[in-house]
């Protein structure tokens, strides 16, 4: 029994693994760059006066504020850092989630997808082909639970662009352009496999073969570029330099607009020949089904080898999976932003406890002091939240402000968002600033717990 080849539809993260060069890359830099920074605390311990030491009071001296500015610099560069991720995974999964949303112009469910080739030298003319697919669409639709098929020159969102110039009849192109849209080829019932919908006239028909007056069915995009009135069918239009009656081609239906890919701007101006009229040599397989079902699969190969037991189709797989694999790119990409992201708020949050934990380890003294002096356990506690909500406060308006300038640069890689969307930005912010508070609460509880005649004993 005849088994069709059924291939994983094809994306750019299945090209992904593991280099080893970058891998020892990545391990040089992170090296060196544990070593360089390194070298700052060391430098700073090497110029300690050895006498502050004999006392107790130095303990508050090592805090000073030259010393503690590198610390400080470094709190603000990894809050500034992890906002700056925030916002661009913020800016990603808004943009995933309308691709994911969006109306795509046609339905993917339960519509299983294939592609044929014609070898030349069997099938060398047009007649042998048309013959062909017309065989093949009627035993695709004889298939049990099949509700229509066709074929068609391609299928939505798997990058078709070839494009061609015509004339339109009765009218002349404006000075240095030419009329011209994205071309394709389909059968009678491809339309209505994919579930495009037809906006006015009608779709092909069985009859418009190379025995009948030629005939195109075009897209409301490029109804709306040429025929803004709403006057497109029944016009004509011609690819040839002196046309013969014969030549031209009548529009005959208005097909809704399909995208080139989701994320497009625009629908591309399109049109369709039949394709008994002018058939490709590579086709495309369009079946929909009541269910998915994987004897669907074995049915269409087992279509196509009774009309011809040299051919096999390729790459079948279900118009879901060609849909989900147009959004793979954009989902990577959050994904990876977002890791990234939840890394650098976990390292600002791990600086900033580190930063304020070193501070209130040496400023005890002085929190035992206050405490002495009349001074409350909030307000020791709002002190040191104070000193933490600087440093998170000023590497969070960096980082908004650097994430500005990054937005920019991202506006090419998302959809229908607002590079400078203030919703993610706030949101980025507060979760930022919070993260950080969070990790000097410890800190700022163990300050409030200061003894009193700690201070008194080191003054």
């Amino acid at each position: 029994m005849y088994q069709p080849e059924r291939l994983k539809p094809m994306s750019p993260t299945y090209e992904i693994h593991v280099s080893i060069p970058v891998f020892f890359f990545t391990f040089l830099v992170s090296s060196v760059t544990g070593i360089l920074f390194g070298l700052v605390p060391a430098l700073q311990a090497s110029r300690t006066d050895p006498r502050q030491g004999l006392h107790e009071s130095g303990r508050a001296a090592t805090g000073s504020t030259s010393m503690s500015r590198p610390r400080d610099a470094l709190v603000v560069a990894e809050v500034g850092l992890a906002s700056v991720l925030l916002v661009g995974a913020g800016l990603m999964f808004r943009s995933l989630l309308n691709l994911l949303h969006l109306d795509p112009g046609f339905q993917h469910q339960h519509v299983l997808t294939a592609n044929l080739w014609l070898p030349s030298a069997a099938y060398r003319t047009m007649p042998e082909r048309s013959r062909f697919y017309e065989r093949l669409a009627t035993e695709l639709e004889s298939i049990p639970g099949v509700s229509s098929a066709g074929l068609g020159s391609d299928l939505p969102w798997t990058g078709w662009d070839d494009n061609t110039s015509f004339s339109i009849e009765g009218r002349q192109p404006p000075p240095h352009q030419d009329f011209g849209a994205r071309y394709h080829v389909a059968t009678w019932d491809y339309f209505r496999a994919l579930g495009i919908p037809l906006k006015r006239g009608r779709f092909f028909t069985r009859e418009d073969n190379a025995d009948r007056p030629k005939v195109i069915v075009i897209n409301q995009a490029l109804a709306n570029l040429y025929w803004p009135k709403g006057d497109a069918l029944g016009k004509r239009i011609t690819f040839d330099d002196h046309p013969k009656d014969s030549d031209w081609l009548t529009i005959v239906g208005i097909v809704g607009d399909v995208k080139d890919k989701p994320e497009s701007t625009n629908t591309h101006p399109a049109f369709w020949w039949s394709a008994l009229q002018a058939p490709f040599s590579q086709m495309s397989v369009v079946v929909r089904a009541n269910a998915d079902s994987q004897a669907l699969t074995q049915a269409v190969g087992e279509a196509v080898h009774r009309i011809d037991p040299s051919l096999a189709v390729a790459e079948v797989q279900w118009m879901g999976e060609v849909a989900d694999a147009t959004v793979a790119t954009p989902r990577f990409a959050f994904v990876l932003v977002g890791i990234f992201a939840g890394l650098a708020i976990l390292l600002a949050a791990i600086g900033t406890y580190g930063v304020i934990a070193y501070s209130v380890s040496r400023r005890t003294p002085e929190f035992g002091l206050r405490m002495a002096l009349g001074a409350q356990r909030m307000d020791v506690l709002l002190l040191v939240l104070r000193q933490a909500a600087v440093l998170t406060l000023c590497g969070a308006v960096l980082g908004m402000a650097f994430a500005l300038l990054v937005g920019r640069v991202l506006k090419s890689m998302i959809y229908e968002v607002n590079p400078s969307d203030p919703l993610i930005y706030s949101a980025a912010g507060v979760f930022v600033i919070a993260m950080a508070l969070a990790a000097c609460y410890l800190p700022a509880r163990k300050a409030t717990k200061t003894d009193p005649m700690i201070a008194l004993r080191a003054e």
